[in-house]
C-alpha cells in the first residue's frame, strides 16, 4: 500500500451511484463545489478509462456488503487526473428505496517527484514507531512497553494515511490483545473524542473505525514537529 499525499476525504453515495454528500476536502480534490457535485454520478468523477472498474467496484460493495479498496484516478473538473486510494463500505441494507448508502474514504497518492512529502514522512514515522513498539514488547514484555491506546491510535492513523478502513477486530488482532480489552480501549477513545465508528451502534469486531478530525490534527501536529526536528538535525556531507 502506498502512503497517501493529501487530506483524507469522505463522501456518501446512493444506490443509484449518485453523490449524496461530500466534505470540503473531497470537493477540493475534484476541483469543484459540493453544490455542483451532489446529485452527479460518482462515476462521472473518475477518469474515463477507470469508470468501468469503478462501476464494478461499487456494485460489488452493494451486492456483497464487503469493504473494498482500490487505486483509481479521479478526473478533476479543471486539470488532469489524480491517482487516489479509495476504500468503499456499505452502510445499511442493500435493498429498497432507502436501502443504505456507500461510504467512500479517499486520499490522493504522491506523484513520486522530489523529496518525500510531509504526509509521507509522518506516515513513515508512525510505521517506525509501531515497529519499535513491537520490538520493545518482544524484548521487555507487554507490561513494560505495551500501551493499547497508543497502538490503536497509531494503527488507525496509518490506515487513514493509506486511505484504508480498518475494522475494530483487526486492530485487536494486530496489537495481540483480547477483543473485550480492545473494545474497552476503543470505547474509552471514542468517549474521549479520538476515534469514531463509521457504522451506527456499539463498537463490534466488524465495525470500521477511524480517527476523529481532532485526533488526526493532534497526531499530525506531533509527527510534524518530530519530522521537523529530524530534518533539521541532518548535516550536509
Amino acid at each position: 500500500m502506498h502512503p497517501a499525499a493529501g487530506p483524507v476525504s469522505h463522501a456518501l453515495i446512493g444506490h443509484d451511484l449518485a453523490i449524496l454528500a461530500l466534505d470540503d476536502s473531497y470537493a477540493a480534490l475534484l476541483g469543484d463545489s459540493d453544490v455542483a457535485l451532489v446529485g452527479r454520478s460518482a462515476l462521472d468523477t473518475l477518469h474515463p478509462d477507470d469508470r468501468s472498474a469503478g462501476a464494478a467496484l461499487l456494485q460489488r460493495v452493494w451486492r456483497e456488503g464487503q469493504t473494498v479498496s482500490a487505486t483509481l484516478r479521479h478526473q478533476r473538473a479543471q486539470g488532469g487526473p489524480v491517482w487516489v486510494n479509495v476504500y468503499v463500505s456499505r452502510i445499511g441494507p442493500a435493498g429498497g428505496a432507502h436501502g443504505g448508502q456507500l461510504a467512500v474514504t479517499c486520499r490522493p497518492l504522491p506523484d513520486g517527484a522530489g523529496q518525500p512529502s510531509t504526509v509521507e514522512a509522518q506516515w513513515q514515522m508512525a510505521r517506525l514507531l509501531l515497529q519499535a513498539i513491537d520490538g520493545g514488547k518482544r524484548a521487555f514484555g507487554e507490561s513494560l512497553i505495551g500501551n493499547p491506546a497508543t497502538e490503536l491510535l497509531l494503527l488507525t492513523y496509518v490506515a487513514e494515511a493509506e486511505a484504508r478502513t480498518v475494522r475494530a477486530g483487526d486492530l485487536a488482532t494486530r496489537i495481540a490483545v483480547s477483543w473485550p480489552l480492545a473494545q474497552r480501549w476503543l470505547i474509552a477513545l471514542d468517549d474521549a473524542g479520538f476515534v469514531e465508528c463509521e457504522l451506527p451502534g456499539p463498537i463490534e469486531p466488524h465495525s470500521p473505525v477511524r480517527l476523529t478530525p481532532r485526533a488526526l490534527a493532534m497526531i499530525e501536529a506531533i509527527f510534524g514537529a518530530l519530522v521537523a526536528v529530524i530534518q533539521g538535525s541532518l548535516v550536509p556531507a
